[in-house]
């Protein structure tokens, strides 16, 4: 009974802060890789900076506003919010470039899919080409294999 108990206690002492700092690392981790994607990010960024003598920008009714950076104006004019580069505004609304960056982001993922299809039905072309001229995994590792022992005998 005593040694569940010592063991119990061992597991509470060393191991479960052990545990906490590998969550912690990781957790930390991923925040970085996700802080470029979440709402977060730009409403804490990239504000218009409030001046002294102005209203507070919380008091402020309709929407906060967003300093737009080269990489956003990209997005609003591939996405179609603006016709060209030299027509996005300096400052763009926060819903206005959340809903061009889930755009861009649905976007890019139906090119992605598409590409791996055409990757998939290449590769079974490429496949049948190959089995249709005899080759397969099997006779290609034969080969290398005879090779191998080929240059090892010489040696």
């Amino acid at each position: 009974m005593r040694v569940i108990f010592e063991h119990s206690n061992y597991l509470k002492c060393v191991l479960y802060p052990m545990m906490l700092s590998i969550q912690f690392v990781r957790s930390s981790q991923s925040r970085i890789i996700a802080r470029w994607f979440t709402r977060n990010s730009i409403t804490r960024s990239n504000q218009v900076p409030k001046s002294s003598g102005d209203i507070k920008n919380d008091e402020v009714l309709g929407t906060k506003m967003h300093r737009v950076t080269n990489f956003d104006r990209r997005l609003l004019v591939w996405v179609k919010r603006y016709p060209s580069f030299a027509e996005v505004p300096d400052e763009v609304s926060v819903d206005c470039l959340l809903n061009s960056r889930s755009k861009a982001r649905i976007k890019s993922t139906n090119y992605l899919m598409v590409a791996a299809v055409i990757g998939c039905i290449g590769a079974v072309i490429l496949g049948k080409r190959a089995a249709d001229k005899g080759e397969n995994l099997h006779m290609m590792r034969d080969q290398w294999l005879q090779e191998r022992l080929e240059k090892d005998k010489n040696k």
